[in-house]
Order: C-alpha cells, then structure tokens, then sequence
C-alpha cells in the first residue's frame, strides 16, 4: 500500500518530469506557495489537503473515529482522495486502518473559492525568471504580463477568456506548425516564420497530390481488373 509520503514523492516526480505544478493541473489542489501570494497562512491552516499539503481542491471532509481528537481540520482533495483510495481501498489517509466516512464540505469550498489569487500563468512565469534568469524570446524581448488579482472561482473564466498569457496555436498547425505563444505575439510569429510556413504548405500540397494520384492509380487497376474479368467471360 502507498503512504502519504509516497504519493507526495510520486507527485513532486511528476512535477519534475512535465515541469507543471500543482496550480495549473484542473483536477490537482492548489499550489501553496501560488496561494500565499496573496494569502496569509493562518487563512489556510484548514484547508491543506491531508495527502499532498497543498490547497485542498473541491475539498471533502473525512469523518474518521480513529482521529477525533486531532486537533486539525480532516480535509482532503477530491482527486487526491480518489487516486489514495484506488491504490489503497477502504483505507484512511491518516494511518492504515477502514470505516472513514466522507463527505464534501461546501463551507471549506466556499471560503477558498472567495480566496484572492493572482493569475497563475504570472505566477508561473514569475517562478522561471527567478529560478532560470531572463531569458530572450524566440521572436522578441517584449514581455508580456498578467495583472489578475480575483477571487479563486473567477480564476477559470479569466484563464479561458481575457487572460494575456494564454497561449494560442499557430494558424498553421493543420499543415505542421508546432509554435504557441500568446495573442499578442501571434502576428509576430506569422510574420517572421512566413517562409517556413510557405514551405509547411507546399509540403502538404505535395503529400495531397501524391495521395490523390495513389487513388487515381489504384482507381485506374480496377477498372482494368473488371475489365479482364468481363472479357474472361465473354
């Protein structure tokens, strides 16, 4: 069975591998450290999810015999708590024994839902510059920055919406074209990449008349293949 520390080693690896945290995966909890930006610790003593010590994400409240007498909240993630109870059935975060019971706790998710954030795509950017340095753009040194300070349960229709730093494909990822960046550097990248994605075109026709002659070949076998099959007959 996997304990607490295993599943936080398990997740801090990941992290690691994929270069994502907590704050930007949607079924994860919250980045503590995203969240102290604006937040003052003793605001979310009683929330820090039980299994991965970050902000509980749609918390839900564990109702456990065993652990009455702790005197801290039994708050957990919901997805935390799903991925503990698929490796680990009918078991307790807290030590290894059954009966929990849960249940979630809609006061807990009101008051961090009313917790003030700022936006997590600047929190991220933020955290590259101070651990990696500035570093030049591919396509320019401008920099482009988010001013979001709300609520946490207007964070996603600011992330989906109005968010500067939300990344968007290139208008020729149809025919290959990899490159994201954000709105404003969009027209940039059209313009400075202009050739290659002339050529990205020009490859596609290629590959689509080749595909079409294949067709009009194997078309062509066909027919004469009926064609030698009606003259055996006759």
């Amino acid at each position: 069975k996997k304990t607490m520390s295993n599943i936080e080693d398990e997740k801090t690896l990941k992290e690691i591998e994929t270069g994502v945290s907590p704050v930007f995966l949607e079924t994860s909890c919250f980045n503590k450290e995203w969240v102290l930006q604006l937040n003052q610790q003793e605001q979310i003593n009683y929330f820090i999810c039980l299994i991965c010590k970050q902000v509980a994400r749609n918390p839900v409240e564990m109702d456990c015999a065993q652990h009455q007498e702790l005197n801290e909240s039994l708050i957990v993630g919901a997805n935390c708590l799903k991925q503990f109870l698929n490796d680990n059935p009918d078991s307790c975060p807290v030590q290894h024994h059954n009966g929990c019971l849960y249940s979630p706790n809609r006061a807990a998710q009101l008051f961090i839902g009313d917790l003030r954030v700022m936006c997590p795509r600047q929190f991220r950017q933020n955290s590259q510059t101070s651990t990696q340095g500035q570093q030049p753009g591919e396509e320019g040194n401008e920099k482009i920055t988010c001013d979001f300070k709300g609520k946490m349960k207007e964070l996603n229709d600011h992330l989906d919406n109005s968010c500067p730093l939300k990344l968007l494909d290139c208008w020729y990822k149809p025919f290959g074209c990899v490159h994201a960046c954000p709105k404003q550097k969009l027209q940039q990248h059209l313009i400075s990449k202009l050739k290659f994605h002339f050529d990205l075109i020009v490859k596609f026709v290629d590959s689509l008349k080749q595909t079409i002659q294949l067709h009009q070949v194997n078309y062509f076998l066909e027919l004469l293949k009926n064609k030698h099959k009606q003259l055996q007959i006759k």
